[in-house]
């Protein structure tokens, strides 16, 4: 049996994004495939003053390990240094004391066939593994390690680009992710796609379950439920929320509810906003991940108006649970919701948005998820990828 690990920086305490997506691509591969899969995570953390610098909140418990989704989950824990702040924000340099560490976890890999990280601060690791393990390493690019990091620091920029060049193989989450990269960063480097997927609670309830849940949640039988569902930062184009609303409210009539789910650094100024467009929209704040396909089985229509996403797990994730999708045309997102209904950013963007919008409210229009867009697909391409550079027979074909 091969063995192999799966590393990937995140937080025990936020089991969202990248954290599920890489949950779910261990389950989904563990039930086609034979092979051992140990799953590390790295959680950097900050220290009293660099909490009271950066605003950000102590870690009470540090486990060892997590069980999440039946999958149990190494954790390796990282004190962010000053000196590392320093070297990086003054001197542009690499982090060193975080780069050692990534290359102690790379050390920690023997035994393993193969190494798999995902984006680009385990990808260290992972690279350092394959060149002193001599094994294959893979890094799978989920979003803004490529498209908002590098273009802001040239430091990033040159270790992501090393990064590229020195996997095995990369994979991204979406053909727009994978272009992205070749026309900003660098090209002829080693590429795949795996696409996301929806995790098995994202599904369409029954007729009976829904109308309880809408009633549930205050939902009146004339209204339709327009809501945006993600973190209100300046990336998902959240300030444009109320004049969405506003306009949708003006072009379809009064039978539509407004819901905002989520938290962010953004979140009272889109509030105001709401209020100075005199848009009634309900704010949820932060809503625990378990009760999200509830939420999404009561949304007719979800609106996605960011600047930049890779391949959204939320558009997969409303789809899944039978609700419509608008998003802006930006990378990946079109790979999901169909082309039609990812509306180009510029002129009049509002007004070609929420035109969609009410079509899509309106008409009868069949909106799926591609085939191809599911862990299950993604499983199956990853097996046979790993078996190639394994030199395992492809018993999945």
């Amino acid at each position: 049996m091969k063995q192999i690990a799966v590393l990937f920086e995140g937080d025990i305490n936020r089991r969202l994004g990248v954290f599920n997506a890489v949950i779910n691509r261990v389950k989904h591969l563990q039930q086609i495939a034979d092979y051992k899969i140990d799953v590390h995570m790295l959680q950097v953390y900050d220290g009293w003053l660099m909490r009271r610098v950066r605003h950000t909140k102590k870690v009470h418990s540090r486990p060892d390990e997590i069980l999440a989704d039946g999958v149990n989950v190494h954790i390796t824990w990282f004190r962010r240094r000053w000196s590392d702040a320093i070297m990086h924000r003054l001197f542009h340099k690499p982090p060193r004391a975080l780069i050692r560490r990534l290359h102690r976890l790379g050390w920690e890999m023997r035994g393993h066939d193969l190494v798999s990280a995902h984006d680009r601060i385990v990808g260290h690791a992972a690279v350092f593994a394959g060149q002193h393990l001599h094994i294959p390493s893979f890094i799978t690019w989920h979003g803004a390690s490529i498209y908002t990091d590098p273009p802001r620091d040239p430091m990033i920029k040159e270790l992501t680009i090393k990064l590229l060049h020195d996997a095995t193989c990369n994979f991204f989450v979406s053909q727009g992710l994978l272009d992205k990269a070749h026309a900003e960063l660098t090209d002829g480097f080693p590429a795949e796609v795996l696409l996301n997927g929806a995790s098995a609670q994202f599904r369409l309830y029954n007729d009976e379950l829904r109308t309880q849940l809408r009633k549930d949640y205050g939902v009146k039988d004339d209204k339709k439920v327009v809501a945006f569902v993600g973190r209100f930062e300046p990336v998902k184009n959240v300030t444009l929320l109320p004049e969405i609303y506003k306009m949708l409210e003006t072009k379809y009539g009064k039978g539509l509810t407004f819901w905002a789910i989520g938290d962010g650094v953004q979140l009272d100024e889109t509030r105001r906003l709401m209020a100075d467009k005199g848009v009634k929209c309900h704010f949820t704040g932060k809503v625990p991940p378990e009760e999200i396909p509830d939420i999404l089985n009561c949304v007719d229509l979800l609106v996605l108006p960011s600047s930049l996403e890779g391949l959204p797990l939320v558009v997969i994730e409303a789809l899944s649970c039978g609700a419509h999708v608008v998003a802006t045309n930006v990378i990946g997102t079109a790979e999901a919701v169909g082309r039609e209904n990812a509306i180009d950013l510029g002129d009049n963007f509002v007004e070609r948005f929420t035109d969609r919008a009410v079509e899509l409210l309106s008409e009868n229009i069949d909106q799926q998820l591609p085939p191809e867009v599911s862990w299950a697909a993604t499983a199956v391409k990853e097996d046979k990828i790993y078996r190639k550079y394994l030199y395992i027979n492809h018993s999945t074909d």
